[in-house]
C-alpha cells in the first residue's frame, strides 16, 4: 500500500474513510458536495482497492478536490480497505477525535454523513451506526439479508442492531488501534468489528437514515452467496460448540444407558462430564476467544454442576409423569439446558 497525499493542513477532528473498487463517475461529484460543507475540521481519505486502471482519474481529480488517496497495488476486500483507511487515518491525523466510515456505492448522503458526525460528539464513547429503515422499494437480497443477520446477530450477542450491514459507521478515535487488528478481509469484518463491541466496551448509538438504492444496488460488489457465508460462519461459530457438545453428550448418554445398563443418573453424570469438557475448551479457544479471566473454568463448572443436577432432575422425574422414555425426553431438555447455558457463558462466565 502507498500513500499519496494532499495538501498538509490543519489536523481534523473527523476523518471520512471511503474504501473505493472500480469508483463510479458520480465520486468526484460527491467529493466536490462534501467540500462545500461548512464542517472545517473535516478531512476525507479515499482507499483505491486494487481498481482498474480505467477509474484512476477519477482519483486524480478527488486529490485535486482536497482528498488523501491510499491504494492497493490489487484487489484486497472491504474489510483490508477499511483497516488500510484506519491506518492511515491515525498515521495522518494523530489528534482525531473519530472516523466515519461510509461506502462507495451512493447510498450514503452528505446530509446523513453530518447527522452522523453530530451524534458522535453526542456518544464519544459508542459506535454509532447510520441504520435504513428498509422501507419501499428496497433490493429483495438486501432486505431479507439484513432480517437473517440481524436475527443471528441479536442471538449471539445480546444486542439488537436494527442494520448490522449498513456502511456508514462512526467509529471513536479510542477504539481504532483494536479494530484494525480485528480479523476479516471482506465483508465479514464488519460484522466481526460487531461482534468485537462487548471487548471493547463500546456502546451502540443508531441514527435512522435514508435507504437509498441506485439501479438495484448495481454498484455494490457484495456477493450474495459467497459473502453471506463468509458473514454468517462467523456468527455460527457461537452455535457450533452447543451442537458439538450436545452431539458427545447424547452419543455418551446411550452408550452408558444402552450399552453399559448404567442406571439413568449415572449415565447422565458421565456423559455430560465428558461433554462439559468438550464445551469448556471449545467455548474459550474458538467461540469466546480472548474473553474470560482465569476464573471463568470455575464459573463454567458452577454453571456446569447447576444445569447438570437440573437437568439429571428432570430426565429422572419427566418420565414418572408422561409417557416417554429417559432417553427421549433427554433431548428437549438439553436443547433448553444448552441454550440457556449459551447465554449465561456469553454474559457471566467468559465476559471480559
Amino acid at each position: 500500500m502507498k500513500m499519496e497525499s494532499a495538501a498538509a493542513g490543519q489536523p481534523p477532528l473527523i476523518s471520512l474513510v471511503v474504501p473505493v473498487y472500480n469508483a463510479g463517475a458520480w465520486l468526484d461529484e460527491a467529493m466536490a458536495s462534501i467540500r462545500r460543507q461548512s464542517f472545517e475540521a473535516f478531512e476525507v481519505l479515499l482507499v483505491d482497492d486494487g481498481g482498474q486502471q480505467a477509474f484512476a482519474h477519477i482519483f486524480d481529480e478527488c486529490r485535486a478536490l482536497g482528498a488523501e488517496v491510499a491504494v492497493h497495488a490489487v484487489n484486497q476486500g472491504k474489510g483490508r480497505a477499511l483497516k488500510t483507511g484506519l491506518n492511515a487515518a491515525l498515521n495522518l491525523w494523530p489528534d482525531l477525535s473519530g472516523v466515519v466510515t461510509a461506502d462507495a456505492d451512493g447510498q450514503h448522503t452528505l446530509r446523513d454523513i453530518l447527522r452522523l458526525i453530530e451524534a458522535m460528539r453526542e456518544h464519544p464513547n459508542a459506535l454509532v451506526l447510520g441504520s435504513r429503515e428498509f422501507t419501499g422499494d428496497v433490493p429483495f437480497k438486501s432486505r431479507w439479508g439484513n432480517r437473517i443477520t440481524r436475527f443471528v446477530y441479536a442471538l449471539a450477542s445480546g444486542v439488537h442492531v436494527s442494520d448490522t450491514q449498513t456502511g456508514l459507521r462512526g467509529l471513536p478515535a479510542c477504539a481504532i488501534p483494536a479494530m484494525i487488528t480485528i480479523d476479516g478481509e471482506r465483508y465479514e469484518y464488519e460484522m466481526n468489528v460487531l461482534l468485537k463491541l462487548r471487548d471493547m466496551k463500546l456502546g451502540v448509538f443508531e441514527v435512522p437514515i435514508e435507504t437509498i438504492y441506485i439501479d438495484d444496488n448495481s454498484g455494490s460488489h457484495f456477493n450474495p452467496v459467497r459473502d453471506a457465508i463468509r458473514i454468517y460462519a462467523v456468527i455460527f461459530k457461537y452455535l457450533f460448540s452447543s451442537v458439538t457438545s450436545f452431539a458427545v453428550d447424547y452419543l455418551l448418554y446411550w452408550l452408558c444407558l444402552g450399552v453399559f445398563r448404567f442406571a439413568p443418573l449415572i449415565s447422565y453424570a458421565l456423559a455430560r462430564l465428558v461433554s462439559s469438557q468438550v464445551n469448556y475448551h471449545l467455548n474459550k479457544h474458538t467461540v469466546f476467544s480472548g474473553r474470560g479471566g482465569r476464573h471463568s473454568m470455575v464459573k463454567y463448572y458452577a454453571l456446569a454442576v447447576v444445569q447438570g443436577l437440573l437437568g439429571a432432575g428432570l430426565v429422572q422425574v419427566l418420565p414418572t409423569v408422561l409417557p416417554i422414555s429417559a432417553a427421549v425426553v433427554k433431548i428437549p431438555v438439553d436443547l433448553l439446558l444448552f441454550a440457556v447455558s449459551y447465554f449465561i457463558q456469553r454474559d457471566f462466565v467468559f465476559d471480559k
